[in-house]
């Protein structure tokens, strides 16, 4: 016999909810995850249990998984950075800003429920939550209720506020699952407004020597960001129609970006510092040469610089503006959440393993088909 869930509204109006319930009521039978890793997790009497696979995680006994872009069931999009350049084919859980931003790219589901930050819906005997997790536009946390306990799934977080999105949020958890993308998490990272500062007096430098700088970023997460950061200081960017469409983005949720352009080869003059996307943009693949003028790498590291084509120019000068906080600022997150138990998974999870083995008693790791990676 199967059974299926439905999906009901909890203080949350039905005409906000375009995913349809009838039609999700009879495409999502439960099936057994495919599972290479199993982890129980104690809570009282209870069990709560993830499965991992290739391309994301599953919450065992349920149809709900999470950044699974092969999910045949319903999966839950942390952000638009974290889908892959295949376009999913799952049933969607994700905020409207997030929904918007794969739109850029081709990338939005057929299947999608539109949800808002703070307003808890019901997914079964599943109590749902989006959190902000203060990394881009859009990004959350999914925070878990059953009678097993609570769960927080968080893979992006990032304490430092930004101005241009919504700042982090947390719930005390019984279980917490940490994502491990930062590539040195033991480096602690700069001060973001020194940071910007430093990128705006550099771009003056340059211009001062007729020079112009030729700004590459991250165009989902960082791009808006630097926008605005310009614009206050009195020197609009012209910017690529790929970022351009991002930052509209922005705006049409109460973003207020200032002044900016969109770049012009036909009628670019070496005057104003320009910002494009960084090479391996999910929007944008630089299908033509940067224009002329000196390079200015602002780096996520969330997002790896190719190192080949256009990327072996020069870059004559970096900096660092990462969207996820560093490993020592999950320290502070682990002592707000006050979890009985963390998981971690990601590229980096041996490097997370070495720097918070002593923060908690009970890290569990969970490696791609149960095999440890190498780093």
């Amino acid at each position: 016999m199967e059974c299926f869930y439905t999906i009901v509204a909890d203080r949350m109006p039905l005409n906000s909810m375009p995913f349809m319930l009838e039609s999700l009521m009879h495409q999502l039978p439960v099936k057994p995850a495919l599972k290479t890793k199993k982890s129980p997790d104690l809570v009282g009497m209870h069990k709560i249990s993830f499965s991992q696979n290739n391309t994301g995680l599953t919450l065992d006994d349920s149809i709900l998984s999470f950044d699974d872009h092969d999910s045949s069931q319903l999966t839950f999009l942390s952000s638009a950075s974290s889908v892959t350049s295949k376009k999913s084919t799952s049933q969607v859980i994700a905020t409207e800003e997030t929904i918007r931003l794969l739109e850029c790219s081709s990338q939005r589901p057929d299947n999608v429920l539109s949800c808002q930050y703070n307003r808890p819906f019901s997914v079964g005997k599943l109590k749902i939550e989006l959190l902000p997790s203060g990394s881009m536009l859009g990004a959350a946390s999914l925070y878990i209720e059953n009678q097993n306990g609570k769960v927080l799934y968080a893979p992006s977080l990032q304490p430092s506020k930004i101005p241009t999105i919504r700042s982090m949020q947390l719930k005390a958890a019984d279980t917490l699952v940490l994502g491990c993308h930062h590539s040195e998490p033991s480096a602690s990272s700069p001060s973001r407004k020194k940071e910007k500062d430093r990128l705006v007096h550099m771009a003056k430098e340059y211009i001062k020597e007729g020079k112009t700088p030729i700004i590459l970023c991250n165009a989902l997460s960082t791009a808006p960001e630097i926008t605005k950061h310009f614009s206050d200081h009195g020197m609009p960017l012209r910017i690529h129609q790929s970022i351009y469409k991002v930052n509209k983005i922005h705006e049409s949720f109460g973003s207020a970006l200032g002044d900016y352009s969109i770049f012009s080869r036909k009628h670019y003059h070496r005057i104003k510092p320009v910002l494009f996307p960084e090479f391996n943009s999910k929007i944008n693949r630089l299908k033509k040469p940067l224009p002329t003028g000196s390079i200015f790498s602002v780096k996520d590291d969330t997002s790896i610089m190719s190192e080949t084509g256009e990327a072996l120019r020069f870059v004559d000068e970096k900096f660092i503006l990462p969207s996820l906080g560093d490993g020592y600022d999950l320290k502070d997150i682990i002592s707000a959440v006050k979890p009985g138990t963390i998981y971690l998974y990601g590229p980096y999870i041996k490097r997370y393993l070495d720097i918070l083995e002593n923060v908690h008693p009970n890290i569990i790791p969970l490696f791609p088909n149960n095999q440890p990676l190498l780093f």
